[in-house]
């Protein structure tokens, strides 16, 4: 389930998602940026801009091509955090929001593993914008996501 809050400025949202595989596979699979076009919905024409990484590391900065809306995007992120099998944090440096940071944690439960995600991000014209487009577009785009992160950690 993805759950939505607001703190002065800033939106969050939150996903956690128990999959049954041991942490540092799932965390093997999550540092490796191609994989991020198995779990990106389709109608985002998401595309990495090479060369593309092996592996992630604090400092690493990646470009993107995606469309929301038909409107075409350049994305750059960097990964402010990291720490192997634990978690690791992109912010956005250049892109369509005003700020965006997302955290990848990673948390061991018996040979189980919980994946959380926590997007904090800040809009161009805040709750109205946030309530017409944003809100929805992330909905969908974290629903997809869980679902193909079910598909690729099923046994």
């Amino acid at each position: 389930m993805v759950i939505f809050s607001k703190e002065k400025s800033f939106f969050q949202l939150s996903v956690e998602q128990k999959v049954p595989e041991d942490i540092s596979t799932v965390f093997n699979f999550f540092e490796t940026p191609k994989n991020l076009n198995l779990i990106t919905p389709p109608w985002l024409n998401f595309k990495i801009i090479p060369p593309v990484p092996k592996t992630t590391y604090e400092g690493l900065e990646i470009s993107y091509r995606l469309s929301l809306h038909k409107l075409p995007m350049f994305w750059k992120s960097k990964i402010i955090r990291y720490k192997k099998n634990e978690y690791f944090c992109d912010k956005q440096i250049f892109g369509p929001y005003l700020f965006w940071e997302h955290t990848h944690t990673f948390s061991a439960d018996g040979n189980k593993t919980i994946i959380r995600d926590v997007v904090n991000y800040k809009i161009l014209f805040g709750r109205i914008f946030h309530k017409l487009f944003v809100k929805r577009d992330l909905k969908n785009i974290f629903e997809y996501r869980y679902k193909k992160i079910e598909e690729v950690f099923k046994k």
